[in-house]
């Protein structure tokens, strides 16, 4: 579904701890200042508008698309406050960047930039997958040419085989 691709990129943003910055580790640190609970669900209200879409068949009035952000806003918390997203997302950082590169970010993410930066990612991300949403449906036809063709020789080449 698209939203959990949007759910995974909304995932490179993310922070929660009580405890003060000097006593985290670095990772921590970096989550708390990106505000990653806070982030996660901000990134999942930005990506409602494809939800919206997916129920534009429903008829549903204002009142009652109302009360699905709601729910859908509960549901984000949900997931925000789930420690295993943390976890994973930990994993996922300690993976992909070194000590240093997580201190670098944790600095940037302390500049009016950086926070900046962390307030405007989750609506320009949501906005980037509606365009991308749109643009598939611009583009599907060209590869569903293709994989008609590739399933086409995989069925003549099984047809082949069974002789």
């Amino acid at each position: 579904m698209k939203f959990i691709l949007f759910l995974a990129v909304s995932l490179i943003f993310v922070p929660v701890s009580a405890q003060e910055p000097s006593t985290l580790a670095p990772i921590d640190e970096l989550l708390k200042i990106m505000k990653f609970e806070q982030t996660v669900i901000d990134g999942g209200e930005a990506g409602f508008v494809m939800v919206e879409q997916s129920l534009s068949g429903q008829d549903l009035n204002k009142e009652e698309m109302g009360e699905v952000k709601d729910a859908f806003i509960a549901y984000m918390s949900k997931v925000a406050s789930d420690p295993q997203l943390k976890i994973k997302t930990k994993a996922l950082y300690e993976k992909a960047f070194t000590d240093d590169e997580i201190a670098a970010l944790t600095a940037f993410y302390k500049t009016p930039t950086g926070q900046k930066s962390l307030e405007v990612m989750p609506t320009i991300t949501g906005e980037i997958m509606v365009s991308s949403q749109q643009l598939a449906q611009k583009h599907v036809g060209s590869f569903q040419n293709a994989l008609t063709k590739i399933l086409e020789r995989r069925a003549a080449r099984g047809e082949q085989e069974d002789e």
